[in-house]
């Protein structure tokens, strides 16, 4: 699997990576993480036949290791039109005219789905995997988005939190584990452990001060009203038991979008990675497959 990572530039940005089977000629795969996890989780969570047969790239979320801010990043530039002109234009410097399919994972759900709202007119279709048309989050994340939408005084609150959650590996394992419904399934995974320990230097490596302005606004962005317009298929994949993103809004998020397939992975919650990892990886490799195989169908 031939690998290389690079960072693409937008408005004083510096978005992290990851680049693999660029040799292969086919439309890519554009991964993007959920709001915690960093550009190379998708490496731990992502079956073998994803990671060494697809060409993929995962694009980093702004402010996340290894990315970089620009010197003057701050809350109120994060928006919906703001997510959809980042995403577009590092799309586009990796992949000029190449058709795409993106597949995002809760915030990384939302910016694909936003793209797709924006009619981004290289794309072939959206994989969206306990994703959300507005940040009206629950649990611990959704503290934390409500911490820091108090604004700049509870950022040294929001910073000590996420310290301290990274700085015990018993701590920082429990705190993952509250985003599954089935715990003893998202805690007995091999993909679970792979994952804690691939994305442990980024972690640690994090800036935490850079992760406050999308948390502060993540509980204001809402494309609701523009799901009707994405004219591409999409996949709404769901934890019947999300602790995050109540089922609910996907059950809206799917009925409100013309081509839409609902996928509901039953007693499980915001990670169906480690939770269902045999229906997720063949419902991604099936939904990934009838997206690309009809443009290559055309093309022979």
């Amino acid at each position: 699997m031939p690998i290389r990572e690079l960072y693409i530039h937008f408005e004083g940005h510096e978005i992290a990576v990851i680049a693999a089977n660029e040799h292969v000629d086919e439309p890519a795969v554009i991964f993007i993480p959920g709001v915690l996890a960093p550009v190379n989780f998708w490496l731990a969570c992502l079956s073998d036949s994803i990671l060494t047969n697809r060409r993929w790239y995962s694009i980093s979320l702004p402010g996340h290791q290894p990315s970089k801010v620009a010197d003057d990043y701050k809350p109120e530039d994060v928006n919906e039109d703001w997510l959809n002109r980042l995403y577009q234009s590092v799309i586009l410097q990796l992949v000029a005219s190449r058709k795409v399919v993106v597949v995002g994972h809760s915030t990384g759900g939302f910016c694909a789905l936003n793209l797709a709202a924006n009619n981004f007119d290289t794309l072939l279709g959206v994989i969206s995997i306990a994703g959300f048309y507005k940040g009206n989050w629950r649990g611990v994340e959704g503290q934390l988005t409500k911490l820091a939408g108090l604004g700049q005084w509870a950022k040294p609150i929001f910073r000590l939190f996420l310290a301290v959650s990274r700085s015990i590996p018993i701590v920082q394992e429990y705190m993952s584990s509250l985003l599954a419904f089935d715990r003893k399934a998202y805690n007995n995974s091999a993909t679970t452990q792979k994952m804690l320990v691939e994305i442990q230097d980024n972690m640690q490596g994090q800036n935490l001060a850079n992760l406050f302005p999308l948390f502060n606004r993540i509980s204001g962005l809402d494309i609701y009203s523009k799901l009707d317009a994405i004219n591409v298929p999409v996949t709404v994949m769901a934890g019947s038991h999300d602790p995050v993103i109540n089922a609910l809004q996907s059950l809206r998020l799917a009925g409100a979008i013309k081509q839409s397939n609902l996928v509901v992975f039953d007693q499980a919650g915001h990670m169906p990675f480690m939770e269902r990892t045999d229906q997720f990886n063949a419902e991604l490799s099936t939904a990934i497959d009838c997206y690309i195989n009809p443009i290559q169908t055309q093309g022979k």
